[in-house]
């Protein structure tokens, strides 16, 4: 054997050719078949019901969805960084907060709102972002751009469409919160320590509102811009409006963590409250609490899918998820993935986002689109090549992975005329483990030609990876040509081109007696 490779290696070129079978079922597969572009497979991709698992940076927090980007982002608290995931859950990329953009950088020193200093802040965990926002105004010129709240560096930072740093600023003391308010066009923090809450709008410097000791959690009518917010001194629950002005009061509540979201069909502000288990749905005019629903346990987070109409609550301590219909119903309660806190589903299509900082992940669930085979990118080109220069294929070596085999290649040729020929060529007796791979080698390939007209079919096992290496000689098709060709053929690297040709004026016809 070694001596007939030996051999093959110096008379043939080599290719190869690698399919992988994505599903769970056995899929026909067609190589080849350039000129009727025959497809790889039927169909290419599929959409499953799934869930996937991204390793992102250290200790992942809240989670959000940006419709203008289709992409998910989660803060990285002690990563110092946002990780951007998108619904097929693939890493798209890990935007370091503490790099230093210089094009920010310049505009920022101009107006003098930038609160980092990159020399300071180098140990993991010296910015620490926490929460996050998107602008969700159409007509706003930042429509898409994300906002981080980082709790150590007290400083709010906007990550552009292209993940890029479009600016930093200043805020109050330890934000441990952020909310967009649509009404306003403006963003909220909540500063824990120094008890304010900032407001940055995007043409004017951050304004402070009233006072509110150990603000920790905030949310926003995005109706009519009342902001809610909850301190964790007394537990009070107070209501604002857009000039700072205080409403009303909800009360005071007992809970480690509340959560806010204001439902855009029934206007009411639901509130979760981790430590008694419980949604309270509250009246936005007078803002008392018309029912509280008992829910799964510790519940952290809630988002709205607007695929269903249902509110979704993630609980935390039993790993479920509780939906609650637009009747303030719980519907069921179900078993989630991964989930530590952050949770955020798709406005786009039906999936599901859900953060761990317990294992660094975030886990994305739903119906997703997937291909069913995929090819190695080189195929394409050589298929191309082939189409245009027939290769005489010299021997074929089949590894499969698994266990499972490939009984059978059926080869088709079609001519002009439509008439087909086709000849199945048995791999049973071709078996010849190597190293106790699964390997067949085919010999019966004397005489087979690959060109635009002939198509390799077969059927390839679930989860299967097929390699095949092709040995062949090209034919190179201008070599062909007979050497007084006509110069109307456009083939100008014929050998069978005269010399005399290339030494008439590009306006004057050949010689004649070089016809």
């Amino acid at each position: 054997m070694k001596r007939f490779y030996a051999q093959l290696q110096n008379d043939n070129d080599v290719l190869q050719v690698t399919v992988t079978n994505h599903t769970k079922d056995i899929r026909k597969v067609c190589l080849w078949g350039a000129i009727a572009c025959t497809p790889l497979t039927d169909p290419m991709f599929i959409n499953e019901e799934g869930t996937k698992s991204v390793v992102v940076d250290k200790q992942p927090q809240e989670l959000i969805y940006n419709l203008v980007t289709d992409l998910f982002y989660v803060v990285n608290q002690l990563g110092d960084s946002v990780s951007v995931v998108n619904p097929s859950g693939e890493l798209v990329t890990t935007i370091d907060l503490s790099q230093d953009d210089s094009q920010a950088g310049d505009s920022l020193r101009v107006s003098e709102r930038r609160a980092y200093n990159p020399t300071t802040l180098k140990v993991p965990g010296s910015i620490s972002p926490v929460a996050l926002a998107v602008n969700t105004s159409t007509d706003n010129d930042e429509y898409g751009v994300i906002a981080v709240a980082c709790s150590v560096s007290n400083e709010v930072v906007f990550i552009n469409r292209d993940f890029s740093i479009l600016r930093r600023e200043s805020v109050g003391n330890r934000p441990v919160d952020i909310v967009y308010n649509p009404v306003d066009q403006c963003y909220y923090t909540a500063n824990l320590v120094s008890g304010t809450i900032s407001k940055i709008c995007i043409n004017r410097r951050v304004n402070n509102l009233p006072l509110v000791p150990s603000a920790r959690t905030l949310g926003v009518d995005t109706d009519s811009g009342d902001l809610y917010i909850h301190n964790i001194l007394d537990g009070e629950i107070n209501v604002y409006d857009i000039q700072g002005n205080l409403k009303g009061s909800v009360g005071s509540v007992v809970a480690d963590i509340v959560s806010f979201l204001f439902h855009p069909v029934t206007k009411n502000m639901y509130m979760v409250l981790n430590s008694s288990n419980s949604i309270a749905v509250l009246d936005t005019v007078r803002f008392g609490a018309i029912t509280k629903l008992r829910v799964g346990k510790d519940p952290v987070a809630i988002a709205y899918n607007p695929h269903n109409g249902l509110m979704y609550v993630g609980n935390r301590g039993d790993q479920t998820f509780s939906r609650i219909n637009s009747k303030h119903q719980v519907v069921d309660t179900n078993k989630t993935g991964s989930f530590g806190l952050g949770l955020a589903i798709s406005s786009k299509d039906e999936i599901i986002g859900l953060s761990n900082a317990s294992d660094d992940t975030v886990s994305i669930s739903g119906l997703q689109s997937g291909p069913t085979v995929t090819v190695n990118e080189e195929y394409y080109e050589d298929r191309e090549d082939f189409q245009h220069n027939p290769a005489m294929v010299g021997h074929v070596k089949l590894v499969a992975s698994g266990e499972d085999r490939i009984n059978a290649l059926q080869i088709t040729e079609k001519s002009v005329t439509g008439t087909e020929i086709c000849k199945t060529i048995s791999l049973s007796n071709s078996q010849s483990p190597q190293n106790f791979a699964n390997v067949s080698e085919v010999f019966d390939f004397d005489g087979n030609l690959i060109d635009g007209h002939v198509t390799w079919c077969f059927k390839i096992n679930p989860l299967q990876q097929v390699s095949f290496l092709i040995y062949y000689n090209q034919i190179e098709m201008y070599n062909m040509l007979p050497e007084k060709s006509r110069i109307s053929t456009g083939v100008q690297m014929s050998k069978g081109i005269p010399v005399s040709w290339l030494d008439n004026p590009k306006d004057e016809p050949p010689n004649a007696t070089t016809y």
